[in-house]
């Protein structure tokens, strides 16, 4: 897990001259519109497509998620907003999805003019360029998920390149929590080859506690993970923020870079040639822009549902965002309604390898072109 030097030539988020460390990307958010002093009765513009995680502090705030349409890459839609009822709006959560940096520019102008605060949730998205400037630089607020970059099995972090957050004071954690943390990260690294000479030992002593306590693995706790469906997403879990544990903040800022960076984009880049003529498959990104670092690999699927359901039965790291928020509505010309259930994202994970990538486009073609 930590072969390979540290830096990257690529911007990070956590390279942001403010940066606050949390439990979670959720509770990034929920610090976000506690700092931007958001209240019962505001509205907040989401994107119709969307994790829960998402919407979730801005309902535990009290103000109310207002949908908005994306265009056709994903963008929000400026000529919709232009039109909408923006009476009340403070704040807009602004996604770069996949890894892959949207353009912000105008999105920021168009903020500006209309005195509404843009949240950049980079939760897919933790390096990258955006018009010419690093992601998390638009907003006055970015936040970012370190689980979906790193070996932790829990942190967020909250970043400004406008606004002082460093005298933000969060709760510290309970001793019992940071070793569990540091507990949790030994065996994902185990379970990810991460200790030569000592991981099948560690695995079989992770094994037998979890089995002993009944309980499943890091991988399968941590709510992030791409390839699992949280069933208790419309709950209003607990978004209070507060420090992420001590080994988890270590792991991010140590962790190498350079070869989380250049792994991702090589397995992203080897999928897309592996996927590129599958019968019914769209790869969304055929060739991935410079400095990009994806967190997924996207492709939209023709009769997504039936096969959907075969490919995670088949055991490859898929996922889909199809479990949004009850109050979503159905806007005309949005793509988000389309990638909702026809958009899988696929594993590109820096632990993946090369007959991973194989194994994981051999069952998208058996399963595509049945």
């Amino acid at each position: 897990a930590f072969k390979g030097t540290r830096p990257t030539t690529v911007p990070s988020l956590l390279d942001a001259p403010q940066v606050v460390y949390t439990q979670s990307g959720r509770a990034s958010i929920a610090l976000a519109l506690r700092l931007l002093n958001v209240r019962p009765g505001d509205r907040v513009l989401v994107p119709t497509y969307h994790c829960p995680t998402m919407i979730q502090p801005v309902v535990a705030a009290g103000a109310e998620p207002v949908f908005y349409s994306l265009d056709a890459r994903g963008c929000p839609s400026l000529q919709y907003l232009k039109a909408a009822d923006l009476r009340g709006v403070r704040a807009i959560i602004a996604a770069h999805y996949f890894g892959v940096p949207q353009p912000m520019g105008e999105l920021r102008r168009f903020c500006d003019e209309r005195s509404i605060s843009l949240i950049e949730d980079c939760a897919h998205a933790l390096f990258g360029m955006s018009d010419g400037r690093p992601v998390g630089s638009w907003g006055e607020y970015a936040i970012a998920s370190l689980t979906k970059f790193f070996p932790v099995p829990e942190g967020g972090c909250l970043v400004s390149h406008q606004r002082p957050v460093l005298d933000v004071v969060l709760p510290e954690r309970a001793l019992v929590e940071e070793l569990k943390t540091a507990l949790d990260a030994v065996e994902m690294g185990a379970r990810h080859h991460g200790f030569p000479g000592l991981n099948s030992a560690l695995i079989a002593v992770f094994n037998l506690k979890n089995a002993l306590r009944h309980e499943p693995t890091p991988q399968q706790t941590t709510q992030d993970a791409a390839w699992r469906r949280s069933g208790t997403s419309h709950n209003l879990l607990a978004v209070d923020p507060v420090r992420v544990t001590r080994v988890a903040r270590w792991i991010a800022q140590h962790a190498p870079r350079s070869h989380i960076v250049a792994v991702r984009r090589r397995n992203f880049s080897h999928l897309a040639q592996l996927l590129a003529n599958v019968p019914g498959v769209r790869v969304l990104h055929k060739v991935l822009p410079e400095g990009a670092v994806p967190y997924v690999f996207p492709v939209l699927v023709e009769g997504a549902d039936e096969k959907y359901h075969r490919l995670r039965a088949s055991g490859i790291p898929i996922y889909r965002w199809d479990d949004i928020w009850p109050t979503t509505p159905s806007l005309a010309g949005d793509v988000g309604q389309v990638w909702t259930r026809s958009v899988f994202q696929l594993g590109c994970h820096q632990d993946l390898s090369l007959q991973d990538l194989e194994s994981i486009a051999q069952q998208v073609r058996r399963v595509c072109i049945q």
